[in-house]
């Protein structure tokens, strides 16, 4: 497999902040924690008056302990559960019990500043220059359509700005090593801004071949990402322009067929794949004084060079996305808040059998018009209705050998949304929210000669939910709760054999829950934060769209959401003076009997992960963390399915003990 060349270690810049005069601390004693502004909603609002589940991790609460994925955030939000399916290119995540069955139409988007991500981009890493990442809970068809049946994920990054920055990390660890540089800074001061980040990452793998006992599962990623942004003083134009690739090499795509997990022996199949990602962005804003007009364009491409079990089946997808936004800005006296858009998506999905002459191509456009209100009814009532109409078109034109067929398949949506806010103090408040989400209809994209033209219908859910924010003991302690129930129609899942699954409707399902969490800032040097999910997500009438079975699976939990998830992270500040600082941090993340399928018969039980490490602040320009994850080397599957006779039940595993350093420097 090929290797990406690890960067130099870069002593001249630790020779700069070790040399840099200590400054003592200079901010205000206050043991209040930070208000904190979403901007997921798609206008900023203060996550107190926002009608349903909400969360944000600033980067203090992430980079810390060493997590550097989009796919390790489930140790940092609770009621989320991500995990692998077959690579990383494939994540499934989780949300509400909402997951993702089809690694081709997941049940939850990601966004980037918000722009929506490849669903292939799952476990891409944080990008550099990271503030916040936001999670909004439950259906949010009504922003942002098809595929937010659970939730979303938006991860906000810092504009380049007039101040001068240069940041650099470097982390090693018994499997690999990393390093991110990102410069920014003004080109023309006052008016136009930029920055560049790059960044590799070579880890070494964990499975051993069950026959020979050599490594396997190595992975290496190279990235990189420019940005130039126009936005002169005093002038109502901001725009900002991205330009980022990456590209992995990966041999992780091996299953264990023993059932012994704790060995990581696995079956030597080749399987190795390529993945090069390039995204490309423009977001203007133009201010109108009371409202803010904006358009945001994304291009993205997926070239994925892909052997899995011998069997080499290449992919590519082409994506532009277009949004064209006006929304108010949140001012006190405001009598209505609200955001209004069109949208459009053109996405282009090829794939390819070599072996059996198989070539299938699809074209899916969709298109919207959506809208949102809060009208403060009065100082303490807030009313947000919305609604969204989209629809969506499939082309599909697949080749086998010398059979050719070609298909089409139109959808339609109505997405509407009402949520009640009432502030029953300042600091306390109630809501209530029924919202809508879907997941699209179109034709089978891992198309085999086993699967050929299957189509299927949209699944579409409606979310019941009350809950509640709080601000406590003067701002030191937030608590929110909340309890949902979920009604899913046409519930999209792949059936057949893995060699040639296709996604089908089977039925209705039904998922009721409830979450709490708690953020305390106990005192200026001790910081908690905890959750704990409870959730049923379960089949109410399943129909087995194959006819292979005469088994009534109604009553039986949908594959891949646990039944009850927890978090708890905490860190205490211990000043040494002169600016210097040891944090100590601790954290706990807790994933329930999990099923792989929809029989239940394949199940991983409930499991706890320990993350602990040490962060040392030598100045403003200089800190070291320590970080061991999974800390008792648990061993969890994270994927299984049936692979037949001879092989049986096939799984893969999460990782092991993990425990590094990692070097900061900003100037």
């Amino acid at each position: 497999m090929k290797k990406t060349t690890f960067l130099p270690y870069p002593l001249s810049l630790l020779t700069l902040a070790l040399a840099a005069p200590v400054h003592a601390d200079t901010t205000t004693n206050s043991v209040e924690l930070p208000a904190v502004t979403v901007k997921a909603t798609k206008r900023d609002q203060p996550l107190q008056d926002i009608a349903g589940a909400a969360d944000v991790a600033t980067a203090d609460e992430i980079l810390p302990r060493g997590l550097h994925r989009v796919d390790q955030l489930d140790r940092v939000f609770t009621d989320v559960n991500i995990r692998q399916r077959s690579s990383r290119a494939f994540d499934n995540f989780t949300i509400r019990g909402q997951s993702s069955p089809d690694f081709y139409n997941p049940a939850a988007q990601l966004l980037i500043d918000g722009l929506p991500q490849d669903q292939a981009l799952l476990s891409q890493l944080l990008p550099q220059g990271l503030e916040q990442v936001e999670i909004l809970y439950g259906p949010q068809g009504t922003l942002y359509g098809r595929g937010a049946v659970g939730g979303v994920v938006n991860v906000v990054t810092r504009k380049p700005d007039d101040q001068a920055r240069l940041d650099a990390t470097v982390d090693a660890n018994k499997r690999g090593q990393g390093v991110q540089l990102m410069a920014s800074g003004p080109l023309v001061p006052g008016a136009l801004f930029g920055d560049i980040a790059v960044g590799t990452r070579d880890d070494r793998g964990e499975l051993k071949d069950m026959y020979t006992g050599s490594r396997l599962g190595d992975n290496d990623d190279s990235n990189g990402r420019v940005r130039l942004r126009y936005a002169p003083d005093g002038s109502p134009l901001d725009v900002m322009v991205t330009a980022a690739r990456d590209v992995t090499h990966s041999d992780e795509e091996y299953f264990i067929v023993n059932g012994n997990k704790d060995s990581r022996r696995v079956l030597p199949m080749a399987s190795h794949y390529r993945l090069a990602t390039n995204s490309y962005g423009l977001h203007v804003d133009y201010d109108l004084g009371p409202m803010v007009l904006s358009a945001l364009t994304g291009y993205q491409t997926r070239d994925n060079e892909r052997t899995v079990f011998g069997s080499y089946t290449p992919e590519q997808q082409r994506t532009i996305s277009q949004e064209l936004r006006l929304a108010s800005r949140q001012a006190p006296g405001n009598t209505v808040d609200f955001v209004t858009g069109l949208y459009a998506e053109d996405l282009d999905f090829k794939r390819q059998i070599p072996l059996y002459a198989l070539d299938s191509h699809q074209d899916i456009r969709s298109y919207a018009a959506y809208g949102e209100l809060t009208w403060h009814a009065t100082d303490r009532l807030d009313i947000t209705p919305g609604i969204r109409f989209e629809q969506q078109r499939t082309d599909v034109d697949t080749r086998f050998a010398a059979l050719s067929m070609d298909n089409d398949k139109r959808d339609n949506a109505t997405s509407p949304k009402l949520g009640i806010n009432y502030k029953l103090t300042d600091d306390v408040s109630v809501y209530a929210l029924f919202s809508t989400g879907f997941k699209a209809g179109g034709f089978t994209r891992a198309v085999t000669p086993q699967n050929i033209d299957f189509s299927y219908s949209p699944q579409k859910a409606r979310n019941y939910e009350v809950g509640f924010k709080a601000n406590l003991f003067d701002n030191s302690l937030e608590l929110a709760g909340a309890a949902y129930l979920m009604k899913i129609k046409d519930y999209q899942l792949s059936v057949g054999p893995v060699e040639g699954q296709y996604l089908q409707n089977v039925g209705d399902a039904r998922t009721r829950g409830a979450s709490l969490t708690a953020k305390w800032q106990a005192t200026e040097a001790l910081r908690v934060k905890a959750g704990v999910a409870v959730n049923k997500s379960e089949f109410r009438h399943y129909q087995d769209p194959t006819g292979a079975s005469s088994n009534d699976l109604s009553g039986n939990i949908l594959p891949y959401a646990p039944r009850s998830t927890a978090n708890l992270a905490a860190e205490y500040a211990f000043e040494l003076g002169n600016g210097m600082a040891l944090i100590p941090h601790v954290g706990v993340s807790y994933i329930g009997k999990t099923y792989f399928d929809e029989a239940n018969t394949m199940v991983q039980g409930g499991y706890s992960l320990l993350d602990a490490g040490v962060s040392w602040q030598v100045n403003r320009n200089l800190s070291a963390d320590f970080y061991v994850d999974n800390l008792a080397d648990k061993t969890y599957a994270v994927y299984a399915f049936d692979a037949g006779a001879p092989i049986g039940t096939a799984y893969q595993v999460g990782e092991g003990r993990l425990a590094g350093v990692r070097l900061n420097l900003s100037f």
